[in-house]
């Protein structure tokens, strides 16, 4: 793990501002690197109503208004996968911005299954929609600091961990304490991987930050490494893989269904861009969602 070291020899962290959307519990964050003002946005959310269909940008325009305020120069799009429970925004992001839109190599697996099944034309299926395809262990620059990617196989193909000086997002492979670990009953996710991938993050030192990609009330998802090994209710030192596997399998089932998993979907598999209209007006018609 590197970070940018000033003229007295001290090592700089980002500066990390995270936004939290009450409709989806989703939390983007703004990374910012303080020596350049260079800076990254992970996870950004567009608005949607899913009774109208209505997308809004209000929330990502917030973020950019900030971004402006402070003459920042955004960098990175840094999507952790393909999101079924909201919408991606980095359509717009990258169309205001110019920054680069990256998500982890493997989703090439995950559009080559989907979107024909989905019956979804225009989609690069080797990737190009994105700007980076990121593979495990691959280092980027943003100013002084640097940005590794880490691949999450235990959620879906794709998606991937940033870590950024002390600070990891894990989008949502490790949760608030209370909650434990992200769901792992959708297609292509896998709980005895999911434990691997999250077992590494906590061998990471104590005070390494640890940035959820969700939480349940505002300010939850950012702890630490030392508070997730002793508090986590399904990670904590001392919890084996066959004691997590049964506790993440009755957990997902109790979960109920995501809202609109088809719609969230259909932007992510187009690098956070919206789908054409059909003939009806319609940019989301019914559609089910196959094994991915």
């Amino acid at each position: 793990m590197v970070a940018y070291r000033d003229l007295s020899g001290v090592r700089m962290q980002p500066e990390i501002i995270a936004h939290h959307h009450p409709a989806t519990g989703t939390v983007t964050y703004l990374v910012v690197d303080p020596a350049t003002l260079l800076c990254a946005i992970v996870d950004p959310v567009l608005d949607f109503d899913p009774e109208t269909e209505a997308t809004d940008t209000s929330f990502v325009d917030a973020i950019i208004a900030q971004i402006r305020a402070r003459d920042m120069g955004p960098t990175w799009i840094l999507e952790t996968g393909l999101h079924a429970a909201h919408l991606s925004a980095a359509g717009h992001l990258k169309y205001e911005t110019g920054a680069s839109v990256c998500i982890g190599a493997g989703v090439i697996e995950s559009l080559k299954r989907l979107a024909p099944a989905m019956g979804e034309h225009g989609v690069d299926l080797d990737g190009w929609d994105f700007d980076k395809l990121a593979q495990d262990g691959e280092v980027m620059p943003m100013g002084g600091l640097e940005i590794t990617a880490h691949a999450v196989t235990g959620r879906l193909p794709g998606a991937v961990a940033y870590q950024i000086g002390d600070a990891v997002f894990t989008g949502d492979v490790i949760l608030a304490p209370g909650l434990g670990a992200g769901r792992a009953d959708l297609p292509g996710a896998d709980a005895q991987a999911l434990y691997a991938a999250a077992r590494k993050f906590l061998s990471l030192p104590d005070d390494t930050r640890l940035m959820a990609g969700w939480e349940a009330a505002e300010g939850a998802a950012t702890t630490t490494v030392a508070q997730q090994r002793a508090q986590n209710v399904q990670l904590r030192d001392g919890v084996d893989l066959p004691t997590f596997v049964a506790a993440r399998q009755a957990a997902d089932a109790a979960l109920p269904s995501l809202p609109y998993a088809a719609q969230a979907l259909r932007v992510a598999i187009r690098s956070g861009k919206l789908p054409p209209q059909g003939d009806d007006g319609r940019r989301f018609p019914p559609t089910d969602i196959p094994s991915f």
